[in-house]
């Protein structure tokens, strides 16, 4: 696996369970999965669950209601970070996506406490969030998203093809951050290679289809890939790994 990409499972994954769900999680485990993902958020009574949505049902919002509320609200048991990180520990790293900046810094302090620094990615949306996490927690790998809006993805492109510009990495650089977390869309503009050049780990997100997940998990400018298909992908990185990138069978690019 030296050198491989790493696959983290995006909200446990949705091939045989309800993404985000207790069973999804354990079955990005059982997969072999690298990163589990969760998207965190904090109830109003101070639980720190795994919720996608920030209004999950009725129009409330995850920090308005109490825990057995949001549950009623989801349908479903929302998983609590507490029980779900341990299940990860000696096995996979917790991809901390997080959704809730006003409580960004009690959110890493639990997970480190769990599983310590170095078991933990935290990837949220802005610079300054990012910086204010990495001086807090300075042994925690910290990264940025970039990218996921399809005109702003293209005017993008664009813009590199006629004059140099600003960087879509200036707020990872600015921000001390680890990794640039990277929209699927935007990872084709040539923003994996600069940040191969400025010593940046890299995550492209969110991959599925067969042909698109093995284009990435044959590119050397990848470090992670962020998949709702985790054992799909882990059999195909398996087959990557084996042949080599364009062997007989493994799908190209699109």
């Amino acid at each position: 696996m030296s050198g491989a990409t790493a696959i983290s499972a995006h909200r446990g994954g949705s091939e045989f369970a309800p993404a985000g769900s207790y069973e999804a999680y354990r079955g990005a485990l059982a997969a072999g999965a690298e990163y589990v993902e969760f998207d965190v958020r904090r109830t109003a009574d101070g639980t720190l669950v795994s919720c996608h949505p920030a209004r999950p049902g009725r129009g409330r919002a995850v920090r308005a209601v109490s825990y057995p509320q949001l549950c009623r609200l989801a349908g479903y048991q929302v998983p609590r970070m507490t029980d779900v990180l341990p299940m990860l520990a000696g096995r996979a790293a917790a991809h901390l996506d997080i959704k809730q900046p006003d409580c960004a810094e009690d959110i890493v302090a639990a997970a480190a406490g769990i599983l310590g620094p170095a078991g933990l990615l935290v990837t949220v949306e802005g610079g300054a969030q990012a910086a204010a996490l990495k001086r807090r927690f300075p042994a925690v790998p910290v990264g940025i998203s970039i990218g996921g809006d399809v005109a702003q993805a293209a005017r993008f492109a664009v813009r590199r093809l006629h004059e140099p510009g600003p960087s879509r990495l200036d707020p990872v650089l600015a921000a001390g951050a680890d990794w640039a977390a990277v929209h699927r869309r935007l990872a084709r503009t040539g923003v994996l290679a600069e940040c191969r050049r400025l010593r940046i780990k890299t995550a492209v997100w969110t991959v599925n289809a067969d042909r698109e997940l093995a284009h990435w998990l044959a590119s050397p400018h990848v470090d992670l890939l962020i998949t709702d298909r985790p054992a799909r992908a882990i059999a195909l990185r398996a087959r990557t790994v084996a042949g080599g990138p364009g062997s007989p069978g493994t799908p190209g690019p699109r």
